[in-house]
């Protein structure tokens, strides 16, 4: 479960980092905004997740991860395919498959 969280965890910093490098490039508040709030609620999932609260977590995840796929699925539709994009939608589907990856599973990958 550890592994879980710190995997949100990195997630959260990474969306975070990505709405404020967007800002910083091209003055977007609205990016600084949505890149904040869904790396805020990532945050929030991965302390659950270090508190064992793992449906709270999950459900979190999954809104933070409807709203950041669907978002950049759709940026990318009308403006292309840029690398942050690509590295976000890849992150997502890291942290999907990290996430929905069952306990036993995790544990047996990891040799415990």
């Amino acid at each position: 479960m550890i592994s879980k969280a710190l995997v949100t965890l990195v997630y959260g910093l990474w969306l975070m980092a990505n709405g404020t490098l967007r800002y910083v490039e091209a003055q977007s508040v609205p990016a600084l905004g949505f890149g904040l709030a869904m790396g805020v609620l990532a945050l929030v999932a991965a302390v659950l997740l270090f508190k064992q609260k793992r449906l709270a977590a999950y459900i979190l995840t999954v809104v933070v991860l409807l709203f950041v796929v669907g978002f950049f699925v759709s940026k990318s539709m009308k403006e292309g395919f840029q690398t942050r994009v690509v590295v976000t939608l890849v992150a997502s589907l890291i942290e999907a498959v990290v996430l929905f990856l069952p306990a036993r599973a995790a544990q047996e990958s990891s040799g415990t």
